[in-house]
């Protein structure tokens, strides 16, 4: 934990690109070895979701103990360069012109945000602070010349890989660790775009 701390202090220090060399740059690591930090990103050695649970927590202790929870749902696409990052693939480009897709290679996450407001009145400005930030993968498409139990290991993959079930089960957890935080009575009120307006999701909320 203590190497995490370190880099992340270099992410708020960093002002070129947020590479890991980078961070380690900001933080005065520049000259060490950097094989530690680097194994730090692989084979799942970090828990992500622990550090999430801190902010959700202190999020909910500084709202009133009757104020509902408000909070926000989206995917987002991550661009990246190396063709062999984990989850990558090529995806529509949601910032391109509405008369011509264009595609970019990145990966897709689900992000889960909770409004913090300046005060306790109900109409009030507020930020948004994310309490989660999930890798949502599309199913990887077998070749042509695989058999039949691979295309169907790729169709179920599929629907388990579908971003409105998958936003489904990210609100059943965070509506779960909001319980376990204490706020089982709260009312929790979720915000999404149309992508998620419809049966899949609806039909299976907490």
């Amino acid at each position: 934990m203590l190497r995490a701390r370190e880099l992340a202090y270099g992410v708020i220090n960093c002002v070129g690109r947020h590479t890991i060399t980078g961070l380690l740059s900001s933080c005065g690591k520049l000259f060490e070895d950097w094989s530690a930090d680097y194994r730090l990103f692989q084979q799942g050695r970090m828990q992500v979701s622990c550090l999430f649970d801190v902010v959700r927590k202190e999020l909910v202790s500084q709202l009133g103990t009757q104020q509902p929870i408000y909070a926000h749902m989206d995917d987002t696409i991550i661009k990246k360069t190396g063709k062999k990052v984990a989850g990558s693939a090529w995806r529509r480009d949601p910032l391109g012109p509405p008369f011509h897709t264009n595609f970019i290679w990145g990966q897709r996450f689900i992000q889960l945000s909770i409004s913090l407001p300046e005060s306790g009145k109900v109409a009030t400005a507020a930020r948004s602070v994310p309490v989660e930030f999930f890798h949502a993968p599309t199913a990887k498409k077998p070749g042509r010349s695989e058999g039949k139990i691979e295309w169907d290991n790729y169709k179920e993959q599929q629907k388990q890989a579908n971003l409105s079930r998958q936003g489904a089960e990210r609100l059943s957890v965070l509506r779960e660790k909001l319980d376990q935080d204490g706020a089982k009575d709260r009312l929790l009120v979720v915000s999404v775009d149309g992508s998620y307006s419809n049966e899949t999701v609806l039909k299976s909320l907490p």
